[in-house]
């Protein structure tokens, strides 16, 4: 089963996630990622550019989840 690495990033800044989630597929991890940003959401309302970024195992970027849509949290 493929690892999936779910890092953020704040602008320039990008924080690693260094364990990863194995999954059965993309979509598994796009829907990870989605629950983990409505559940975050909340706690980083002032943050404008966060987005977590989905990664393969040769940290790849593959998909980009962003917090907040259409300037909201600006």
């Amino acid at each position: 089963m493929p690892r999936f690495y779910f890092n953020i990033r704040d602008g320039y800044e990008l924080d690693e996630d260094e364990e990863g989630i194995e999954l059965p597929d993309l979509e598994a991890a796009r829907a990870e990622a989605l629950a983990t940003v409505e559940e975050l959401r909340g706690q980083l309302a002032d943050a404008a550019n966060i987005e977590l970024e989905i990664a393969d195992e040769s940290g790849r970027r593959l998909l980009t989840v962003p917090f907040f849509r259409g300037g909201r949290g600006r």
